[in-house]
């Protein structure tokens, strides 16, 4: 787990931000895996489809289109493991994801009005309606999706962009992701970071730093 930036200032915290998938909504991998099963394949073989992937790295970044993406992973899980997959049921699998998790919709209506909020999320285009319709966005200041700006985490540019659009030094922002990977470009400008395991301990985590 990650701990606060040596340093910071916690009572010159301005901004939160938080990641979509897997923070603000069930993990994202959650899905794939009842899907996986249910093929008859060990529950993490899809996995790697979407984390570490560089096919699912171009949908981030705009450059893919997901239908493309998944009549992609269909041929490679039939090649790799003699498996038909039916491209309606793994779309379905990785959209399970988008399942908001009520306490951290709590947490982030409490936060409003008291601290800047914004949303740092590696996603794919074909999901910006869905974010604008299902995320309280009157307590949001702005979504920073990948696949707007063409650079997806942990490229150090999205953080860099980040802070330009949140007009804070990194020492006023706390970062939380569930992606151990993603936290150390964010804590290089300063940022506090929390890598996310539930909602219970990121309360925890947040009231030590005085929020």
């Amino acid at each position: 787990m990650s701990t606060p930036t040596p340093g910071t200032a916690t009572a010159a915290i301005r901004a939160i931000v938080f990641d979509w998938s897997g923070v603000l909504t069930e993990s994202p991998l959650s899905g794939l895996r009842r899907y996986s099963t249910e093929l008859g394949l060990p529950e993490t073989a899809l996995d790697r489809f979407v984390r570490g992937d560089q096919e699912f790295a171009k949908v981030e970044r705009g450059e893919l289109s997901v239908r493309d993406f998944l009549k992609g992973v269909c041929v490679r899980v039939r090649d790799e493991h003699g498996v038909e997959v039916e491209i309606r049921r793994l779309g379905a699998a990785m959209a399970d994801t988008r399942t908001l998790r009520q306490p951290m919709l709590e947490l982030v209506a409490e936060l409003s009005g008291r601290y800047t909020l914004a949303v740092l999320t590696n996603n794919v285009a074909e999901n910006r309606d869905h974010l604008a319709s299902t995320l309280p966005l009157d307590h949001f200041d702005f979504i920073l999706n990948s696949a707007d700006v063409g650079v997806r985490k942990p490229d150090p540019l999205i953080y860099r962009e980040l802070l330009r659009r949140l007009g804070c030094d990194g020492s006023e922002v706390v970062y939380v992701d569930d992606f151990a990977e993603n936290l150390p470009p964010a804590a290089a400008l300063g940022m506090t970071t929390i890598e996310f395991t539930d909602p219970d301990e990121l309360r925890v985590r947040l009231a030590g730093l005085g929020i």
